[in-house]
């Protein structure tokens, strides 16, 4: 991979998607710790979007995320294990406000970005990841990318951490059986990102 960021997101597969979705009885709890809340406006900004999506929450500072999980990460606030004990507090908070618990999903997202705030210079890189995990009622699964970002490059840094959030939502589709024609990790490869999953049943 280059050491500048080339990602390029296609606005076709978010189409795709929320309409495969919007079609369906899932409904959704999303928990995003900063990075990435662009995906919030992909998935509100469409007419019965609340049918699908019963809430957004974003516990942005680390007292917030301890209060939202209801413990302190002990693997630190952006990372696999945190992304998964996040969206099972999603799934449980989906499963009670849900008329159909059975479909129900919990969403969460959790990374470090590129920011200027903690690295002065701007020409140097620093270690991003992002961290998605989705809960069903029968499976954790997670996904995590690794790469090198700019300060200049938090704005391609955000696209790319809100279409790790979509894999998410593709993936609460596949498992209710229905077929997807978009591929929403073509983008991340193109780009030369290397994607990570770890599946859990029953957590």
């Amino acid at each position: 991979m280059s050491d500048k960021l080339e990602f390029r997101p296609t606005d076709g597969a978010w189409v795709s998607i929320l309409e495969k979705l919007c079609g369906s009885s899932i409904q959704i709890s999303m928990v995003l710790t900063g990075g990435g809340t662009g995906a919030i406006s992909h998935c509100l900004r469409r007419s019965g979007a609340s049918f699908n999506f019963l809430e957004a929450v974003v516990p942005y500072s680390r007292s917030a995320t301890q209060e939202y999980l209801g413990f302190e990460p002990r693997e630190g606030y952006a990372s696999p294990s945190t992304a998964k004990a996040l969206a099972q507090t999603a799934h449980r908070r989906a499963a009670s406000l849900s008329d159909k618990p059975h479909l129900a999903f919990g969403i969460a997202l959790t990374a470090t970005l590129p920011t200027n705030a903690s690295n002065p210079e701007p020409s140097s890189s620093q270690n991003c990841h992002i961290h998605v995990a989705s809960k069903s009622p029968n499976t954790c699964r997670g996904w995590s990318l690794y790469f090198a970002g700019h300060p200049s490059e938090r704005e391609v840094s955000e696209a790319i951490a809100d279409q790790m959030f979509l894999i998410a939502i593709q993936n609460a589709l596949q498992q209710s059986g229905l077929a997807i024609d978009s591929d929403p990790t073509q983008p991340l490869h193109a780009a030369g990102l290397t994607l990570t999953m770890t599946d859990n049943h029953g957590l």
